[in-house]
């Protein structure tokens, strides 16, 4: 074997709503299951057969949670890859065919380039993302009903959308307390918790969100957990071309959240206020500046986390 050279073996899977395709890096092999526990089990035993140990799946909505699980159930690394990452690989390597078996040659492909693999997902997380994600799509509904009704001047259009919002304000308050309940229910979890929310304008929803959607707070260097959520400011400089820093990526929903705790965080917080207050005069605008305020809160996050030790205002 040539020095340096990995010798795991790597799979694609190509995951849709009722089918699964498989290819192995590096051979012609191709399996097509259903996408149900049976056909899951097919694939499993066929990627044994073939000693694969790291599979990559294309995230896809949420049809991909339960192969990951499986595989990961039965010892196999899983490495997943969101879309964007998928379709510039195959930019780059000029392949401009598509179909679901070559997708998973594809994503195969990719896979293979992964240096390291990520720690297999907590499946206590994984229940809660998706009760916590609920809780979203129905404050997003109740958001949308709430300015609809501005416009609304029909007296039984409005008690029937009246009726529907205490519905969805009553759900949305029994899915918040069962995520609440759950993370406390959890020693560990309701201690990330706890301390999260020693930090200013972090709320129970915005601390819940956090332990839920960022595990490796705690666990990162300076600068990391800023660039994870999609804070952290980069360069666009080239040759004489000097340009503005700006920000991309990052993990979109708890970004949404810290948002809200920035809004709060630069009102009421002594030491934050005085920040934000100074970066006027330096010809900052006001986006910007929450964005800094975020910038500070993910990293006191990441702080606290790793220290064990609740945020003590400055």
């Amino acid at each position: 074997m040539e020095q340096g050279k990995s010798s795991t073996r790597v799979a694609g899977v190509d995951v849709g709503k009722r089918r699964l395709d498989a290819a192995v890096h590096g051979s012609e092999d191709r399996l097509e299951v259903a996408n149900i526990e049976e056909g899951r089990e097919a694939l499993i035993g066929w990627l044994k057969a073939r000693s694969v140990s790291r599979v990559g799946l294309e995230a896809t909505g949420g049809y991909e949670r339960a192969v990951r699980t499986d595989l990961e159930a039965a010892g196999f690394e899983v490495v997943v890859h969101q879309p964007l990452e998928v379709r510039l690989f195959a930019r780059l390597k000029r392949l401009k065919a598509k179909s679901d078996r070559i997708d998973a040659a594809l994503i195969a492909a990719a896979t293979a380039q992964v240096d390291a693999v990520k720690a297999a997902q907590d499946p206590r997380l994984t229940r809660l993302a998706e009760r916590l994600t609920a809780y979203e799509q129905v404050s997003d509904q109740l958001a949308r009903l709430k300015a609809f009704m501005e416009h609304v001047t029909l007296k039984d259009v409005a008690r029937d959308l009246t009726i529907q919002m205490r519905a969805l304000a009553r759900l949305k308050a029994k899915l918040a307390r069962s995520v609440l309940e759950e993370i406390k229910a959890h020693a560990d979890l309701a201690e990330r918790l706890k301390l999260l929310m020693s930090l200013p304008g972090v709320g129970p929803i915005v601390a819940a969100g956090l332990v839920v959607r960022m595990p490796e707070l705690g666990a990162m260097t300076r600068g990391q957990a800023a660039s994870l959520l999609g804070v952290a400011p980069f360069d666009r400089d080239s040759g004489q071309f000097r340009g503005q820093r700006f920000i991309t990526g990052g993990r979109n929903r708890p970004r949404r959240l810290i948002y809200i705790a920035a809004l709060s965080a630069k009102r009421c917080d002594p030491g934050l206020k005085a920040f934000a207050e100074r970066l006027p005069d330096k010809g900052k605008p006001p986006k910007l500046i929450v964005v800094a305020v975020m910038r500070k809160l993910i990293e006191a996050a990441n702080l606290v986390l790793s220290r064990g030790q609740p945020w003590t205002p400055a």
